[in-house]
């Protein structure tokens, strides 16, 4: 049985997160996928998470096998968008940058009915309104976990 378990980042960390973000990039072009197509995430970004205290690792057997960024609302990003994302008044956590490594994608490691990496005391008021959040893309989102079902466009 493996030992799976999730931990804040540390800044020793980055020489094996940042494979997993370049993977990452990888697969989101190959699926044809837009985000990550430029010189984000990079060791700046992640350096940044990590300093900041909102950069969490997936652990698998004591190897770093993904990688996000999670951090309790509000999220300053969320303001450039006229959409249901502009709330002040409920509470929310915002999950960024979430990557695994090739090795263990599409092995559904970690218990997660709603694959987030989060534990938040917010969390179940977050299961309530992900239905309105299922994919935040320019493009028509390509579902990779469930892929015989359609996800709605942001």
């Amino acid at each position: 049985m493996s030992l799976i378990y999730i931990r804040q980042a540390a800044k020793n960390d980055l020489e094996q997160i940042m494979p997993i973000i370049d993977e990452a990039k990888k697969f989101l072009k190959e699926e044809g996928n837009l985000q990550w197509q430029s010189d984000y995430p990079n060791v700046e970004t992640i350096t940044a998470d990590i300093e900041e205290g909102v950069a969490w690792v997936l652990i698998v057997d004591q190897k770093i096998a993904g990688y996000t960024a999670i951090t309790d609302g509000p999220d300053p990003n969320y303001k450039k968008f006229d959409s249901k994302w502009n709330n002040d008044l409920d509470p929310y956590v915002a999950i960024n940058r979430v990557a695994i490594s090739d090795e263990y994608r599409g092995m559904h490691i970690y218990d997660d009915s709603v694959n987030v990496l989060t534990n938040f005391s917010v969390f179940p008021a977050q299961i309530e309104k992900l239905a309105d959040f299922a994919a935040v893309s320019p493009a028509q989102p390509k579902n990779t976990i469930v892929p015989n079902v359609d996800l709605n466009m942001f």
